[in-house]
């Protein structure tokens, strides 16, 4: 429970996380286990196509990429570019390069030419494993690119000679065999992001191996108590919230349903067809659901919580929004950048929650208004 000292507010003693400070570690570990209990587990759903992917079959997929991305001389210290819609092998391929030492950074699809540009000047990737349509758009940004040497396709068949398919990158190998390449958990990038660019052109963000265990850890303590609960995501994996929460919650042994987009009868209908019970949302949704009469032609009752983040809500949106879901505890928010390894403060106290709260700090973390610089602000910008 969070406490107040001088102003500051503590969100409780700091977390515990693995001694190995190995991410890739971690998630080949936290998979193993979680096959040994229930093998045949589904981990993650396309909700546009119904392919739903077990965890014994994500576990064995990332070991045989990973053995490839390894043949491939993929290894610590290098740097694996992603750009892709959201697909079940973009999961694959990055958890894989991690468990070859390499660092991930995830690449928007939606860059112009010269964002994309930019991106790869400030993360410099060797190798970089893009989709199809994303091939088609930007092959020829890539292939200009001094610091590419190697483009992998993760669906489809390449069109250009020198494009590896994915398919033929993975290489069988027994799970108990495959080792997890060595890091320095402090100081070794896991995740290379990018900031929204608030203040200009978008900066490179970099997370070590020990920021983005603390960040499971923290998932894997408020969310451990409900391993059954059924999550409904379409935030892009390119973004900080949408990767890092959809990697935290297979690591916390929850099953996903994901879409590329938002299309609002598909949305609806996978909640509906998949009992969705959590959506991990972003302040457009919730006003959707709050506003579209379509709501009221699919059975939304199976959905208990609403998590919302990247922007603040309103109360008058919330309650809103409640309307649409007869079963919902509640929209509940949090605060973070892509520089704090996603959330600093969460509001999930179902019983007090505050409407339009970004709730108490996270374990380890303190948090202070600083009354000066908001003075300073303001002064600034004229804004009173």
């Amino acid at each position: 429970m969070a406490a107040i000292h001088n102003k500051v507010v503590y969100g409780g003693p700091a977390l515990c996380i693995p001694a190995h400070l190995n991410f890739g570690q971690h998630i080949l570990d936290t998979f193993k286990t979680i096959c040994e209990e229930e093998a045949d587990r589904v981990a993650i759903i396309n909700g546009e196509t119904g392919e739903n992917t077990t965890y014994i079959k994500l576990l064995q997929d990332l070991v045989d990429f990973g053995t490839g991305l390894k043949k491939l001389g993929v290894k610590r210290g290098d740097i694996v570019a992603l750009c892709s819609e959201n697909r079940t092998e973009y999961l694959v391929a990055g958890i894989a390069a991690i468990t070859c030492g390499a660092c991930i950074t995830p690449l928007s699809t939606h860059y112009t030419k010269d964002e994309m540009i930019h991106a790869l000047n400030i993360s410099k990737p060797n190798i970089l494993i893009s989709s199809e349509v994303v091939n088609q758009a930007s092959y020829s940004t890539f292939k200009s690119s001094p610091f590419i040497k190697t483009v992998i396709q993760l669906n489809g068949v390449p069109k250009e000679s020198n494009v590896l398919s994915y398919k033929d990158i993975a290489i069988p190998t027994s799970i108990q065999d495959y080792e997890v390449a060595d890091v320095q958990g402090w100081t070794d990038v896991c995740y290379l992001l990018y900031s929204s660019g608030t203040t200009g052109l978008p900066k490179g963000v970099m997370l070590t191996h020990v920021n983005v265990l603390y960040s499971v850890s923290n998932f894997s303590v408020e969310d451990g108590s409900y391993p059954d609960l059924i999550l409904l995501t379409i935030v892009p994996w390119y973004h900080a919230y949408g990767l890092m929460s959809t990697v935290n919650y297979l690591a916390c042994k929850k099953k996903l349903v994901y879409l590329t987009g938002f299309n609002p009868h598909t949305y609806l209908n996978a909640i509906q067809e998949y009992k969705v019970n959590v959506l991990l949302a972003v302040p457009p949704i919730v006003v959707y659901l709050g506003k579209s009469p379509l709501t009221s032609k699919y059975d939304l009752s199976s959905v208990l919580i609403v998590f919302c983040g990247a922007a603040p809500l309103t109360s008058e949106t919330i309650s809103d929004a409640l309307k649409s879901l007869p079963s919902c505890l509640g929209v509940f928010q949090a605060y973070g950048m892509t520089e704090t390894s996603l959330a600093a403060t969460t509001d999930k106290d179902f019983e007090k929650s505050k409407s339009g709260s970004a709730g108490y700090p996270i374990n380890g973390v303190k948090a202070k208004v600083n009354f000066e610089l908001i003075l300073i602000v303001i002064i600034s910008f004229k804004l009173i």
